[in-house]
């Protein structure tokens, strides 16, 4: 199984990131997905921190505060 990753319409499977933390994956999609450093995320659908370790299966999704505009911190 694959971890899905996604930031607005910019999504990705990959079999590399299961077992590592949020901060890592963040690290190895920012540029491709284009997450800005101020985007908080959720993992399954629920708020995460950027220790947690993601499993197989999941789904990582980078999001922007509801009002937030294209800024990159």
């Amino acid at each position: 199984m694959a971890v899905t990753v996604r930031h607005g319409v910019n999504s990705t499977n990959s079999d590399t990131v299961a077992g590592k933390t949020v901060a890592e994956v963040r690290e190895q999609v920012e540029e491709v997905l284009n997450v800005p450093d101020s985007a908080q995320v959720r993992v399954n659908g629920a708020p995460a921190d950027e220790e947690d370790t993601i499993t197989d299966g999941s789904t990582v999704e980078f999001v922007k505060v509801a009002g937030e505009k294209g800024r990159r911190a």
